[in-house]
This record gives structure tokens, sequence and C-alpha cells, in this order.
């Protein structure tokens, strides 16, 4: 009887002239590192499961080194493909290295592999729009150097710094003015500039305005009024004051309130879900306490409401008085509100008035909600 096929363990039947033959045939490959791969160029038929030694796959382009085969990482600057893809070193780590035009002036570089050695190349950007940021990045051509790759013969320039998110548009670019509500990312930080709550006070949206406008306080809540610097006092039927600025919501502004009084000013609820962090922009005014005056000042905290929970984010207090204050004036204040984004947000001015008479107050106007700092178009 003819010898059976190697490996055979299963036969279909025996012929005529008695040879053995195999249900299945199977080709095998030398695995001599035994790192699970196996070398195409050792091919080997086989019948059932393959001998030791060998496996199914071709995956392996150097069978005598178990640290290359596909799961390599190719990291080490030595010229040898580790991971079995057809590139060498494409993992090793791209550094920043500078390169000196001359003894005190740098430019930007980006360490490489040439062969077994690591150099350092100059790095430029493209930028097409010419608004001083490329977008893509190349390395130049010869170690050590700062020169610059040739101009393509459509225009643009060659820059060191990159991360433009549209070369078409030279007011896009990082570091550009980001303009509010209008869609357009235009500082390439991932984000629109998108307005949740704006405000300017005027009587018509504390009092009769649409829902979505209209902020609350309570009768007597303590948020009467005066003109910033004068004595009239207005009730709070009457909750807005007319300045040279526009319009302001006064709180406690001196005797105005009396004694003992608190109150609150509640914002319309807003629906911040989805924004990466919050933006508070306000404006406020200070009105300091004559020189004399003795008692507590009046005390102004804002804070953040989302649903029953309420957190104090700062507090308005100025300390006083005395003979070097001042003369009262406007000041902006910006705020990261990075941990409030929720469904049901508001701003909450919340109110102590002093125990004396005569204590200088506050005012606010222009707030401005938004999910990163930004200004409206011109």
């Amino acid at each position: 009887m003819a010898a059976g096929l190697l490996g055979c363990e299963t036969f279909i039947s025996l012929g005529e002239d008695y040879t053995q033959q195999c249900t299945t045939l199977t080709t095998v490959y030398r695995d001599a590192d035994k790192d699970g791969e196996g070398n195409k160029h050792e091919p080997l038929t086989w019948c059932g499961d393959p001998p030791p030694a060998y496996v199914t796959n071709t995956l392996d382009c150097d069978d005598e080194n178990a640290e290359v085969n596909t799961r390599g990482i190719d990291d080490q600057c030595d010229g040898i493909d580790q991971d079995c893809d057809g590139k060498t070193d494409e993992d090793f780590p791209r550094l920043d290295c500078p390169i000196f035009i001359d003894r005190q002036t740098p430019c930007q570089g980006r360490t490489a592999c040439v062969g077994e050695d690591v150099l350092c190349f100059a790095l430029y950007y493209y930028d097409a729009d010419e608004d001083g940021v490329g977008s893509t990045p190349r390395l130049v051509e010869e170690p050590g150097s700062c020169a610059p790759p040739p101009v393509p013969l459509g225009g643009g320039a060659w820059v060191q710094e990159g991360n433009d998110c549209d070369d078409a548009n030279p007011s896009i670019h990082p570091g550009a003015r980001e303009i509010c509500d209008d869609g357009v990312d235009q500082n390439c930080n991932g984000t629109v500039g998108k307005v949740y709550l704006r405000q300017t006070f005027s009587q018509s949206v504390l009092n009769t305005g649409a829902a979505a406008e209209r902020w609350s306080s309570g009768t007597n809540s303590g948020f009467v009024q005066a003109t910033p610097g004068g004595v009239e006092c207005n009730g709070p039927e009457d909750d807005v004051t007319g300045t040279d600025d526009g319009n302001v919501v006064g709180v406690g502004l001196g005797a105005c309130v009396p004694v003992g009084t608190s109150g609150e000013l509640e914002s319309p609820v807003v629906d911040t879900t989805g924004a990466p962090k919050l933006w508070l922009h306000f404006q406020q005014w200070i009105d300091f306490t004559p020189a004399g005056t003795l008692g507590a000042p009046p005390a102004l905290t804002l804070s953040v409401q989302q649903g029953p929970q309420r957190t104090t984010l700062l507090s308005l207090v100025k300390p006083g008085p005395t003979e070097a204050q001042p003369v009262p004036g406007w000041d902006e204040v910006k705020r990261e509100l990075d941990a409030f984004t929720g469904p049901a947000t508001s701003l909450v001015w919340s109110y102590e008035s002093g125990d004396a008479a005569g204590w200088g107050g506050y005012a606010i106007d222009d707030v401005l909600l938004v999910d990163e700092s930004c200004v409206d178009a011109p």
C-alpha cells in the first residue's frame, strides 16, 4: 500500500491503488521564531492541524526575530521594520528640537530618523490664506537648516505656526477674535461662541418681556435703585435705572434700601446641555461708600441655579469706607463656569442689606452667558 499523505488522520476511502485519501489539505508556513506568525517563503502542504513550528498565516517579515511581527512597535531609530508594515521607524517619537539660525535666533524643528541617526529638521506649515497660521506640515529636506521650502506656484507662504482650521479664510485661525452666535469657529478651538443668555436690561425685559427674557424679582426684594451717584430712589415696580451706559439693574444703592432687606433677582432658565464649558460676562457698577459711614456694607452674591441646586460663584462685596476710594465706575467681569452645563440653568443675584444707611451699592448690566468668550459681529 502506498504511503499516506503526511499528517493525514481522516480518510474518504481506499482508492483502487490503495492510496489513502485525505478529506482536507491545507498549506501551513514555517514559524521558526515561534512568535505565532509564519514565513511565506517556507510553505508546507499538510492534512489536519499544523505540526509544531508551523502556522496558517504568512504575516512575519523576519522569521528569525521573535520581536519582529505585526504586533511589534516600530518606535526605535534602527532602520528595522518592527511591525512588518513595509515602513521603518514610523513610530519613533518626533520631538521638538531647536535649530539656531545664529546664537540667539532659533527656528522650530522636529526630530526624524535617517538610518540609525536622529536628526533635527526645520518644521514649516503651508499658509494658503497668508494669515500667519498654516495647516499642512512639512519638514525641510536638509537637516539643521532653517531655510523654508519653496513657495508653491499658486501662492501662499510657509510659516512656523500651524493648526489653522480653515486655511482658505484669513479671518479664521488660532488666536482670531471669536464672534458670538454666528455658528463659525473663528479661533479654531472647537466651539462656536454660542450665546445661551443675553440681556441688556430694560424695564420691558424685567417686568413685561417674554418668558424667555424676563428676569424675576420679589416685591420689596431690595432691588430698588438710585441713579448712580444720585439720590433718587425707585420702587420695586420700576426695576430699571437709566444711565449714560444704557439701562442697569441697581442693587442696594445706599439709603434706598432699608436695613434688614434681602432679596433675589433670577435670570430666565436656559438649556446649556452640550456646552464644553460656559463663560459669564457682565458689567458691574460699584458705588463706593462715603468716608465716615459706620456699620456693615450690603453684600451681593452671584450663584448658578440648576434645578433645586444652587452654587455660589462669587461675592461683590467691596471693602470700605476710606478717604482714598476711587470714583464710581464700570468694570467688566468674566468668569469661566465649566461645571454648570445642564437643561435648566439660571443665574441668581442675591442681596443682603447692610446695617447702616448711606452705604454704596451695586448695579449690573450686559449679561452674557456663552460657551466661550466672544464678541458681537462688527
